[in-house]
């Protein structure tokens, strides 16, 4: 379900190892100070620089869309993963009395807890109940991926079972995740169900479900609002942002991502379409910096 930390590391080791050189002698393009981040080709920035840059776009994203309602009540899902660890700290700041400009709504955080699919797994539910419920002190809510099956079924063997490829794997796991994600949420009534899609993985999630046959559905899976459900909007405020860039952000504020193994750990590129096409995406990312805006358009 959430990425390993060890990938956040490799995100920032990459993007630090190729942005060395070109940060020696170079000054931010906005304050003249030493950069530290080379957020384009052409686009050196400090860390105070970097940080503002990051949070605009993060609150423009929303505010433009004018999609939250005051009082709103909304779910955060919270993976663990950086990007959903970016977002709900950027989500605490916004809602803080502190905030230059308070996010509105008011906020809750699901966890769908997957450790029951991999034996070998870290139990992170204790992690994810002290940083939501004792360290931010917000509502959350964690069930099991296998939680409100019927007596017949048994979503881990109709997972190993039942699918022969890791591709129908990742997807089936991908819809039951969002599956209760909807239930949290119209349980607790809430009508939005922020995700940390970010632009990098939405991508290479096209390609997959093109490569797939569901090219009907690829502007809805992208568009900053999915409003397919009737009654819970999907929003992804992380739309626009690359992944390179939340791994900067998490590792120069010392947000750290929580383990956990999912279904892909440990698997070659070639494992499932969407292994395949994320490696593709990444790979042209760092030779061509416009390769993710190249697919969104």
């Amino acid at each position: 379900m959430c990425q390993a930390n060890e990938e956040d590391d490799e995100l920032f080791q990459s993007l630090k190892s190729a942005g060395n050189k070109a940060t020696i002698s170079r000054k931010c393009m906005s304050c003249d100070q030493d950069a530290c981040v080379i957020v384009r080709i052409a686009d050196p920035m400090c860390r105070k620089c970097f940080e503002e840059f990051f949070i605009h776009k993060f609150r423009s994203t929303i505010s433009k869309s004018n999609v939250f309602e005051r009082g709103e009540r909304v779910l955060l899902a919270y993976s663990g993963g950086p990007s959903s660890t970016a977002l709900l700290h950027l989500i605490v700041d916004g809602l803080s009395v502190n905030a230059r400009r308070r996010l509105q709504f008011q906020a809750q955080v699901a966890f769908i807890d997957e450790s029951s699919l991999y034996p070998d797994s870290n139990d992170v539910r204790e992690k994810v109940i002290d940083l939501i419920k004792n360290q931010l002190n917000y509502p959350l809510h964690i069930v099991s991926i296998d939680e409100n099956l019927d007596n017949e079924s048994n979503f881990k063997d109709l997972l190993f079972q039942k699918t022969k490829s890791m591709t129908a794997r990742e997807e089936l796991i991908r819809r039951r995740r969002l599956k209760l994600l909807f239930d949290i949420a119209k349980r607790e009534n809430c009508t939005k169900l922020i995700t940390g899609d970010n632009c990098t993985k939405l991508a290479a999630q096209i390609l997959s479900d093109m490569a797939q046959g569901k090219g009907a559905h690829v502007a809805l899976e992208c568009n900053f609002t999915d409003t397919r459900n009737d009654s819970v909007t999907i929003v992804r405020p992380f739309r626009e942002i690359m992944s390179k860039e939340i791994a900067m952000y998490n590792r120069l504020n010392s947000f750290e991502s929580l383990q956990n193994a999912d279904i892909a750990t440990m698997s070659g590129p070639q494992s499932s379409i969407f292994k395949l096409t994320e490696t593709l995406v990444n790979d042209l990312q760092r030779q061509f910096p416009s390769t993710v805006s190249t697919i969104f358009r």
